[in-house]
């Protein structure tokens, strides 16, 4: 048996009209980890039947089948507005030439799904999802790394392995980098960050009905939430805001040195922190590590991650 490797995996993907429909696959993105695949849930039968010469069972069934998975790419300027947009819900782009300035934000409806290709590494083999959305999406970046963005997937179903297509990725390929950031600003005062992560819950569930084994398309479950995780060095202030439960926007902008009009600006909305943990255990540096929740006021709707590139779609590969 031929042995493959996990360079070159990719994921592949486009924009569905009809949900659980295939679409044209249009963006593609190299991974640092994927597991998409297609669950069978198999059971036994639920009566007392045995086999007569021993105490077996006889006979199962399948009960239902899911597409679940996640994947994990790396952040550049250029390429992640398809996962931004189907994470978080709406695009608004403006300008009309380079640079153009893309707004995600939160909306109570995603997007009606992604059709999605899992290139397997060197085994020239793909599998392709139809139904996808994005229940989750975590953006993380730490001193000396670059930022990555993970997300987890519900789908409907997906093909058999077959021979994988020969995507092209995007021109431009500028990774957002940790000495790209600026400061972190929560409520007047900035601060110089070690690490950050931010994660939106979208808070799908799965809806089995009679008929099918496959779901039906996925639909919020529970409150949508979005947190902020961070570590610096420790601040009286923002121990002293949890403890008064002071609630203000948090910012913070990445913005490339050397390509002009490149830059991705966070603004974590309302935001209050539920934790503020500066507890000391050695003779060194003292660091605090902050959780913060965001919270709509009925304008701003808790989350908004602004992007200027030369993209005039905003959902461009």
């Amino acid at each position: 048996m031929a042995v493959y490797l996990g360079r070159n995996s990719q994921i592949v993907v486009g924009e569905e009209s009809t949900w659980g429909t295939a679409a044209s696959l249009t963006n593609a993105r190299p991974v640092s980890s994927g597991t998409l695949a297609r669950q069978v849930s198999i059971v036994p039968r639920p009566d007392l039947l045995s086999d007569s010469g021993s105490a077996m069972r006889r006979g199962h069934y399948q009960s239902e089948e899911s597409m679940t998975g996640s994947f994990e790419i790396a952040a550049t300027y250029e390429n992640v507005g398809m996962f931004l947009k189907h994470a978080m819900g709406t695009l608004a782009t403006t300008g009309s030439g380079d640079p153009y300035t893309h707004t995600y934000t939160l909306a109570a409806d995603l997007p009606t799904g992604l059709t999605m290709e899992f290139i397997r590494g060197t085994s020239g083999k793909s599998e392709k999802f139809e139904g996808c959305k994005l229940n989750n999406m975590t953006m993380s970046v730490s001193a000396g790394e670059c930022m990555m963005m993970s997300f987890d997937v519900m789908g409907q179903t997906g093909q058999a392995r077959a021979t994988a297509s020969s995507p092209s990725l995007g021109s431009a390929e500028n990774l957002v980098h940790h000495h790209h950031a600026g400061q972190f600003t929560f409520n007047s005062v900035a601060y110089d960050l070690r690490s950050m992560t931010i994660t939106v819950n979208n808070s799908l569930t799965n809806r089995q009905l009679l008929g099918s084994v496959l779901t039906h398309e996925p639909v919020r479950s529970d409150f949508m939430s979005v947190e902020c995780s961070f570590e610096l060095e420790a601040a009286d202030t923002l121990y002293a805001a949890m403890v008064a439960n002071t609630q203000s926007d948090a910012t913070i902008t990445f913005t490339h040195p050397t390509v002009s009009n490149r830059s991705m600006a966070i603004t974590l909305q309302n935001m209050y922190l539920t934790a503020a943990d500066d507890g000391i255990s050695d003779a060194g540096i003292v660091s605090i590590s902050c959780t913060g929740v965001c919270e709509s006021d009925g304008t701003d709707e808790g989350f908004k991650v602004v992007i200027q590139n030369g993209d005039s779609t905003g959902i461009g590969n």
